[in-house]
């Protein structure tokens, strides 16, 4: 857990387990999570945001990961974070990024409000290193198209029933619409064990 003098926002670390003993992968763990100071002083994740990580990053890793026969992976560590923010105020460490590192970017998701994902180098070499980064193109390319955020209508004609007809739909069929524009991220940095 993070809180900083420089954040009001307290930041969480949560760990996500899979539902499958078949699978390599069984653990991944969150840092950079709002939370929220309960009334007996401990800390929380409120349910919609972990519900919301689970829906739209674990759940999808967890199964990618077993469809890929070459992942090996068995613990991952992913800390979210919004680009534009300096350390000294985002309220929690995030790793440094340098060129040995892997980083794929939302090129064919334009509409996606995740920008980046960055695998941390895990000091492998030749076909080793080719091998693994094609496993994580895979795995993590796909969590793109999770973010990607339905048009808003202009707000000349939001108040047109029809509009807020179409916006009710929406919100059925995609229930974290409204918090993907408002997402608190638009990066992740992987650290795979």
């Amino acid at each position: 857990m993070s809180d900083t003098s420089q954040s009001k926002s307290i930041f969480l670390e949560t760990v996500f387990s899979s539902a499958s003993p078949q699978t390599s992968l069984q653990t991944i763990e969150v840092v950079g999570v709002p939370g929220e100071k309960l009334s007996n002083g401990e800390y929380s994740v409120n349910d919609k945001v972990k519900n919301l990580l689970d829906d739209l990053v674990i759940k999808r890793i967890f199964y990618k990961s077993r469809s890929i026969r070459e992942c090996d992976f068995q613990f991952l560590k992913i800390w979210l974070y919004e680009t534009d923010i300096s350390n000294s105020k985002r309220g929690y460490e995030i790793p440094k990024i340098d060129d040995q590192d892997l980083s794929i970017y939302r090129s064919q998701n334009s509409s996606s409000k995740l920008k980046l994902i960055h695998v941390l180098d895990n000091g492998l070499e030749g076909e080793e290193k080719k091998k693994w980064e094609k496993v994580c193109q895979e795995l993590f390319g796909s969590l793109f198209d999770k973010f990607i955020v339905p048009l808003e209508p202009p707000s000349m004609i939001k108040d047109n029933p029809l509009v807020n007809l179409f916006a009710n739909i929406i919100e059925n069929v995609d229930p974290y619409a409204k918090d993907k524009q408002d997402l608190y991220f638009d990066a992740l940095i992987i650290q795979i064990d």
